[in-house]
């Protein structure tokens, strides 16, 4: 992802970051820049979680700017909130949280770049009154069983999968937690037959079964892995950044 690069004030690449996802109006707690470090910005790093492996890569990498698609929330990481954030501060490092703005953008956002990697045509955002878009629902060829070989080989890992229709072809896509009875009820009302997604609880399983919808579910950071990286390839070249992706370790139970 590596371009003829410059450095660029961090003050330029945050009004550039904020613009391009729209972030006013999202919780500034996972939409925005977080920790302010160095104000020059040649190197940046991006992955899915706010993780200390992250950090520290970004660090090892020599990023000058981190950007994540999860932040580090109480509701997450618990008393690690300021460990973590201290330790961004303590590199010197910026930090620059992308959750709900790259969820909900359009061609480069979470679900438009699964939809991508996966080959489904896209026929349009889920929108319910008084909420914002957050996945969409699309088209795709062939077999159930011969799509979820090509979403595990594009994302490299092993999904797990509920058979619950008849049909297939008529796809909803939505990264990371998405395995919801509601949002599944919505794809079900677009005419979806199969929702695919990174992860669910019992609840989710048992709506998809009852509902009657193929259920897929590939791991929440693989599914959310492709939209990180578009947003990255923006930023490259856009800004003439070095840009880097920063792989992290794989923990969620697949089987």
């Amino acid at each position: 992802m590596t371009l003829e690069t410059k450095a660029t004030p961090l003050v330029e690449v945050k009004d550039y970051l904020d613009t391009l996802l729209g972030v006013d109006g999202l919780a500034p707690a996972s939409n925005g820049l977080i920790v302010g470090g160095q104000p020059m910005i040649a190197k940046v790093g991006l992955a899915v979680n706010c993780s200390f492996q992250a950090i520290e890569s970004a660090c090892a990498r020599k990023c000058d700017l981190l950007i994540t698609h999860h932040a580090a929330l109480t509701s997450t990481d618990a008393h690690l909130v300021d460990l973590k954030y201290d330790r961004v501060r303590q590199l010197g490092m910026n930090l620059y949280v992308a959750h709900e703005c790259l969820d909900q953008a359009r061609d480069f956002g979470t679900a438009d770049a699964l939809a991508r990697a996966v080959r489904v045509a896209v026929q349009g955002p889920f929108k319910p009154d008084g909420q914002q878009e957050f996945g969409l629902h699309g088209l795709t060829t062939g077999h159930l069983a011969e799509f979820v070989t090509r979403v595990a080989s594009t994302l490299g890992t092993e999904p797990r999968r509920w058979r619950n229709n008849e049909s297939f072809g008529h796809v909803a896509v939505v990264p990371g937690w998405g395995g919801r009875p509601e949002w599944m009820a919505q794809a079900l009302e677009a005419g979806c037959d199969t929702f695919l997604t990174g992860e669910a609880i019992i609840f989710g399983l048992l709506f998809a079964r009852e509902a009657g919808i193929n259920l897929i579910l590939a791991g929440h950071t693989a599914t959310e892995i492709p939209g990180v990286m578009a947003l990255g390839s923006r930023v490259a070249r856009d800004l003439q950044l070095d840009v880097t992706f920063i792989p992290e370790d794989m923990i969620e139970a697949q089987g």
